[in-house]
């Protein structure tokens, strides 16, 4: 596999909202930045992620303040975003989602990615990956994930 990752809306919001497996994916991030992966999501990504947050203020879980410093952390993370110029994508992640009966297109533009990167795509998102599971070998699930061991002095 590249060193290269693509990363969905599940493991990302978790690295800027606490959730129960935040920390792991705060872990997974660590070691991609220590072995200077890059981190690869479809432009998409930056519009769930603000409507994620957007849908915990209406539902008085976060602050309008918290979900701009959780936008303002987001940013720093240092994602590099696909804003892909032709239909490819789109046209590759409508054949997914339809194949492994998707209810959207979104989560389908992830799998594209990560496929045409020829890479692993994370995720948290367990009806994603209900979907998918055993089917491709190159998607990952966060609860499987084991941090490499801290090497001892």
């Amino acid at each position: 596999m590249k060193n290269i990752v693509v990363v969905d809306t599940s493991i990302a919001l978790k690295w800027v909202i606490d959730e129960s497996d935040s920390k792991a994916a705060e872990k997974l991030l660590e070691d991609w930045n220590d072995r200077e992966a890059l981190i690869l999501a479809p432009a998409l990504l930056a519009y769930e992620i603000t409507n994620a947050l957007y849908q915990r203020i209406r539902r008085n879980e976060i602050s309008l303040e918290r979900c701009k410093e959780a936008l303002r952390g987001f940013a720093l993370v240092g994602i590099e975003f696909d804003f892909s110029q032709d239909f490819s994508l789109s046209t590759r992640a409508t054949e997914l989602a339809r194949f492994y009966n998707l209810p959207a297109t979104y989560d389908a533009h992830y799998l594209a990615l990560a496929e045409r990167e020829q890479c692993e795509l994370w995720t948290a998102d367990r009806r994603l990956w209900n979907s998918i599971r055993g089917k491709l070998s190159w998607v990952r699930w966060l609860d499987d994930y084991q941090p490499n061991p801290t090497p001892t002095e």
